[in-house]
């Protein structure tokens, strides 16, 4: 999410870890496509063809990109909605995708957030509502927990959320004090972004410029305590990739971070705005991040 100019305190350009040395090797990006409306990319994913999903906090719309040809087309607009954030696969073509109501001018509206369903398996997307929450607070990050299950973060509730994607059930799974936001953030936000991977969920927490990671179990509930990685980076949305490997996305901080598996923090690239990234599928771009900016840049960079 765009937070420059919406939180007073000022973010470090350096991360680091309590028990690790940061490592610090930038790449140059390459653009894959640039929006100018809507302009605030928040969430990507990847499709098993290759093609790019894009949402947007600034408009309740997801959209396509072709890596191969650089051309975008507007798949959905989400009804009621007037901003759209996280995305997961929730079956082959099948995507989860968070919807609400929330603007720059106008804040966020609790209970008016849903998971929606967008369905690429008839050659076409087809939207519908998977399920609207109205206990929910902020909702923004979504990651696959299992073939059956989504978690799903709360910012403004610090808390993930578990849902059942064929039968719409949900309850909280997660609720801790580092997910809260801070207490002079400018948005209500704290947890931000979302991943499992492995029996561990890591999260980011937004206005407090921090990056966490939890074993969890079969459930998605925390087995142990939360191990913060660091405290001291704006931090917005992350992907892992098979290797253990975590890429995060730190906005106004200027580069995309990666954490790998022993611990060590490097820089793989320099990007402005930064939202949410996530690794290439196919055998041509499986070693390529695609990264999502709040200025409406989707950018590349080899891994």
């Amino acid at each position: 999410m765009r937070f420059s100019t919406l939180l007073i305190q000022a973010l470090s350009l350096t991360a680091s870890l309590a028990s690790a040395v940061a490592i610090e090797k930038r790449q140059s990006t390459t653009q894959v496509y640039k929006f100018s409306s809507p302009t605030s990319a928040e969430g990507i994913a990847v499709r098993s063809n290759g093609q790019l999903l894009v949402s947007f906090f600034d408009k309740a719309e997801l959209w396509t990109i072709d890596p191969a040809t650089k051309k975008a087309t507007k798949l959905v607009s989400f009804e009621g909605a007037t901003c759209s954030a996280g995305i997961a696969e929730i079956a082959p073509d099948v995507f989860a995708v968070v919807a609400g109501q929330f603007s720059f001018s106008g804040g966020n509206k609790a209970g008016s957030w849903a998971i929606w369903k967008v369905d690429f398996t008839s050659g076409t997307a087809v939207a519908s509502v998977l399920k609207k929450v109205p206990e929910s607070g902020f909702f923004n990050g979504l990651t696959t927990f299992d073939n059956s299950t989504i978690l799903i973060g709360d910012a403004s509730k610090g808390a993930v959320w578990r849902m059942d994607t064929k039968t719409g059930a949900y309850s909280i799974a997660i609720q801790d004090a580092l997910m809260n936001p801070a207490a002079n953030a400018g948005i209500p936000m704290g947890l931000d972004g979302l991943r499992y991977s492995n029996g561990t969920v890591w999260f980011t927490n937004v206005s407090k410029n921090s990056l966490h990671k939890v074993a969890v179990d079969a459930t998605g509930k925390a087995t142990g305590s939360i191990a913060t990685i660091w405290s001291n980076t704006f931090s917005d949305d992350l992907w892992v990739g098979s290797d253990g490997s975590a890429y995060v996305a730190t906005g106004s901080a200027g580069k995309i971070q990666k954490v790998s598996p022993d611990g060590k923090v490097s820089t793989v690239a320099s990007v402005s705005g930064s939202t949410a990234v996530v690794l290439g599928r196919t055998e041509a771009d499986k070693n390529t991040l695609y990264i999502a900016t709040g200025n409406g840049l989707i950018a590349s960079v080899k891994v």
